[in-house]
């Protein structure tokens, strides 16, 4: 599974390095010392608030990724914010017009942002713009929060609160009494910004040096103004979104809407997508959790794909570094994609060490949301309609979802404890939840707990299995679900404003419709719904080697092969009086430890160049 990819960290490095700029540049006054010495050190009251738009031009880079270029943004009062960046083959178009949060991404993709992490964002953004910050009012407080330094240097900290808003941390500098550093949750997380280089404008203080951190992908953004020029004419179009996303893509049939057949393994979904410039066929995942398509690293090598920076990406194990690309184009059934921006990533032998699958990418947001896509786990047929054309089937259950960081947020309840935001992830085999949450609602409290591996594009992340009483998803009450509890602090631990993740393992109880105009998913049960959760008897956790043996990668504890004396690094020689070598696929292997409780196997291992034979007994463990 990839998820959260770089085009939503670049996003939103981008997108909050710029709002400091007004905040700083615009505003002034205050009723504490603190912020008067601030108002005079911007240049005064009179200066500053004669300062209606701020129009700014300069380079910008993404440290330690080679990708490099230029940016131009837009502000105006009260609260609105544009900005065009470009870099190499890359261009982004982003802004705010007071009333949405939107975004054209490197495809021509049209994004409206409405979930709570980006609303909540631009709440207190718009308190810093709008003055706020420095003169008070209702539904904000600001406190002095002590003593603390930016880049070495000493500066006065106080913290801003606003009704509804992201936490805010702001540090002045003694010396100068002007903003250096800005700590704020953004909706990727925990996000830094520092301010250097001042220079006086038309009597008012900008900083022309802006850097922009977000510690939990690791990604740095330097921007370095060359011009800002107060006062400038902003045509109001600008800030406005374009009244619909580019069209890059046709339907073969011309009728709007085809249909897919898609093979299922190990719940993953997978479909067969031409690359123009190749006569075969590859298979590709369908990953909703994927911001952007992602192309095997050999084949996109084999094609002489144009490649640009490296940016990094969170992922289910953790973060994971992805190179940019340019596909010349797509095919799948009767859609054709023309050219378009894609990252390059070794997702082949991501999957293959598991699920012995050879594929030659993934299919992400922005291949799924051009169009309206149903799922029928139970047929097999992936169904994409041209948004205008799609009308619901009739019976579904409607789920307001809005998109964070271009996955489905979805509202998701155990065992009827507090209900959390959970990502809609179709490239994820099983259901995960936040650790964090799970403490706070208390809901894997007395219960007992099973460690596990989770893997995915950054690694392998430890966690705890849970059998549950109930998962509520919309309202609709999925009985005793067995989920994964994240216990280490990478991969979805690091995601902040995520309570958990919904995976194929609930998803296929349902056809599910992925609504990406209205931000919604319609959900409709299917003959899968009322299939147990978990069928493994076993406790063990296997991955093909190199060399075609089968290798236990993990056992867990308090299992039946825990108590038969199987560790990790075991290598399975024989199951039975089957070889190992004779299965056809790991997957065969895997099906015998689904049977039924009592059932007893004999198993040929190999450890540290010995062999043993051990005896497995089949139960029901969680």
């Amino acid at each position: 599974m990839i998820s959260t990819h770089e085009k939503n960290a670049l996003r939103t490095a981008l997108f909050v390095a710029l709002a400091p700029l007004v905040a700083a540049s615009a505003r002034g006054g205050a009723e504490n010392d603190l912020m008067r010495r601030h108002l005079h050190a911007l240049g005064g009251e009179a200066a500053v608030k004669a300062v209606s738009t701020v129009l700014a031009r300069g380079e910008i880079e993404i440290a330690g990724t080679g990708l490099r270029g230029s940016i131009e943004s837009r502000s105006a009062r009260p609260c609105l914010s544009s900005s065009d960046i470009s870099l190499g083959f890359i261009s982004i178009r982003e802004g705010f017009d007071g009333e949405r949060i939107w975004l054209v991404d490197p495809n021509g993709g049209l994004q409206i942002r409405r979930d709570e992490g980006s609303l909540a964002y631009q709440r207190t953004i718009c308190a810093l713009e709008s003055r706020r910050y420095i003169f008070g009012g209702e539904g904000l407080a600001i406190e002095p929060a002590g003593r603390d330094t930016a880049d070495g240097d000493s500066c006065d900290a106080v913290a801003l609160a606003v009704a509804g808003g992201a936490p805010c941390r702001l540090l002045f500098d003694d010396s100068t009494h002007l903003l250096r550093r800005m700590e704020i949750r953004a909706p990727e997380g925990f996000t830094v910004h520092t301010y250097r280089d001042y220079r006086r404008v038309e009597g008012v203080m900008y900083p022309f040096v802006q850097r922009t951190e977000l510690p939990s992908l690791g990604q740095r953004v330097e921007i370095r103004y060359t011009e800002i020029v107060p006062n400038a004419r902003i045509d109001p179009a600008s800030f406005v979104p374009p009244a619909s996303a580019e069209r890059n893509h046709r339907f073969a049939s011309g009728r709007g809407v085809a249909a897919v057949s898609f093979e299922y393994r190990y719940r993953h979904i997978f479909v067969p997508v031409r690359i123009e410039g190749r006569d075969e066929d590859f298979l590709f995942l369908v990953d909703s959790g994927a911001s952007m398509t992602v192309i095997d690293s050999t084949v996109a090598a084999d094609l002489g794909l144009v490649s640009g920076g490296v940016l990094p990406g969170a992922g289910a194990g953790g973060t994971a570094n992805f190179r940019m690309i340019r596909v010349p184009g797509l095919r799948l059934g009767d859609i054709e994609i023309s050219e378009q921006t894609a990252v390059a990533f070794p997702v082949a032998g991501l999957l293959r060490q598991f699920e012995e699958t050879e594929i030659g990418g993934i299919l992400g947001y922005d291949f799924l949301s051009r169009f309206t896509v149903r799922i029928d786990y139970d047929r097999r047929l992936l169904t994409f309609f041209e948004p205008d054309s799609f009308a619901p089937a009739g019976g579904e259950t409607a789920v307001d979802a809005p998109l964070m960081r271009s996955l489905f947020s979805v509202p998701v309840s155990l065992d009827g404890a507090r209900t959390g935001s959970f990502l809609l992830d179709t490239g994820a085999s099983s259901s995960i939840v936040q650790g964090a949450f799970a403490r706070e609602t208390g809901v894997s409290a007395g219960r007992r707990g099973l460690a596990i591996a989770l893997r995915g594009a950054g690694g392998e992340e430890r966690a705890e299995l849970f059998r549950f009483d109930t998962l509520s998803i919309g309202g609709v009450a999925i009985p005793e679900p067995v989920l994964a509890v994240a216990t280490g602090p990478r991969g979805l631990a690091a995601i902040e404003n995520v309570d958990g993740l919904v995976g194929n393992d609930v998803l296929e109880r349902f056809t599910v419709t992925l609504d990406y105009r209205a931000q919604r998913v319609l959900l409709e049960r299917n003959g899968l719904f009322s299939e147990p959760f978990f069928r493994d008897r076993s406790g063990l956790q296997l991955a093909r080697k190199r060399d075609g043996r089968i290798m236990i990668v993990n056992v867990v504890p308090e299992s039946p092969a825990a108590r038969a004396g199987f560790r990790a690094g075991d290598v399975v020689t024989a199951i039975g009086r089957t070889k190992a070598a004779r299965f056809g696929s790991l997957r065969e292997a895997i099906a015998l430890f689904e049977g039924a409780e009592g059932t007893t196997y004999r198993i040929e291992i190999e450890r540290s160049r010995g062999k043993h034979t051990l005896t497995l007994t089949l139960e029901r463990y969680i």
